[in-house]
């Protein structure tokens, strides 16, 4: 694994095979509007991530009366949620030469905690043409580790990407390591996508609202996706199919979430990701601080 010092961009830096794992962490978790909390002022300045500033009376419009209220529930839909499990189905598309297609069966949870937020992915079933087998993949963070288990190559990897005791927003758009603009405030998502509704096509999700988002010019979003399209439950009030699109290749990641169940409550040992006998470990903390205060802005460690 790479021994990144990037403290500006830790999501950059976290290998190839842990980096697609969180890939998918942030489609899932971020898209099911999951909120982390909010970042403490200078206590993760190290991620770049900065708190939020009031909300003032000028707000950003998409220029749709409908997407605006849309982005607005959603918003306040993720502060509500506490917990969250549902079965997801993720499939990865690649389409040179030809279009195929991997799909991956799973279980998402989540749980707001202090002083980050949790969350876990489990895929248990994988789908390669035409053959189905049992699989253990797992993608974790605790509030301060990212840990991917790999059950086939018997390997696990745990990265540390913020401090014992210290808060970040994981999800802020552009910030945090996990970089998907959902689960946001609607003037964030506004600064770097332009929104529009869809129309309604023959396989959507039933009883859903589709939104076209394309990264704006000039943003870091706009180097990595040609689009996003979120799909968002009108009774639920939450995404029920994310589709994003590589710009580097046209290759695609569709995730869908099933059952999704808000009242559920996961314990803290439901996000911790053993690794069993026999099990390479690998783990990675965050280097050293030169400087106790650096980047602190006077808070104790």
């Amino acid at each position: 694994m790479t021994d990144c010092r990037d403290r500006q961009a830790p999501g950059k830096c976290l290998g190839p095979s842990i980096a697609w794992g969180l890939s998918a962490l942030a489609i899932l978790v971020v898209a099911a509007g999951c909120l982390a909390d909010d970042a403490a002022q200078g206590a993760a300045a190290d991620f770049g991530v900065e708190t939020q500033e009031p909300r003032d009376g000028g707000q950003a419009s998409s220029g749709d009366a409908r997407v605006d209220a849309i982005l607005d529930r959603l918003e306040v839909k993720g502060r509500a949620i506490k917990g969250l499990k549902c079965k997801l189905t993720y499939r990865y598309v690649t389409v040179v030469p030809v279009e195929s297609v991997q799909v991956k069966e799973g279980e998402l949870l989540y749980s707001h905690g202090e002083p980050n937020s949790q969350f876990l992915v489990h895929f248990n079933r994988l789908i390669a043409d035409g053959v189905v087998q049992q699989t253990g993949e797992f993608f974790a963070f605790d509030g301060r580790w990212v840990t991917e288990r790999n059950d086939k190559t018997k390997k696990v990897v745990r990265k540390e990407i913020v401090r014992e005791g210290e808060r970040m927003d994981a999800f802020k758009l552009g910030k945090g390591p996990f970089i998907l603009p959902f689960g946001q405030r609607r003037e964030d998502i506004l600064r770097n996508f332009r929104v529009k509704m869809a129309d309604f096509t023959l396989g959507d999700p039933r009883g859903s609202d589709h939104l076209n988002c394309v990264p704006l010019p000039n943003t870091e979003l706009a180097e990595k996706y040609t689009r996003v399209e979120i799909f968002v439950d009108r009774r639920l009030e939450l995404p029920v199919r994310i589709v994003t699109e590589r710009i580097s290749d046209g290759n695609r990641i569709e995730v869908d979430f099933k059952e999704i169940d808000t009242q559920e409550a996961p314990a803290g040992s439901r996000f911790r990701v053993e690794a069993p006998a026999g099990f390479e470990v690998v783990v990675e903390p965050l280097p050293a601080r030169t400087s106790p205060a650096a980047g602190l802005g006077g808070d104790k460690e």
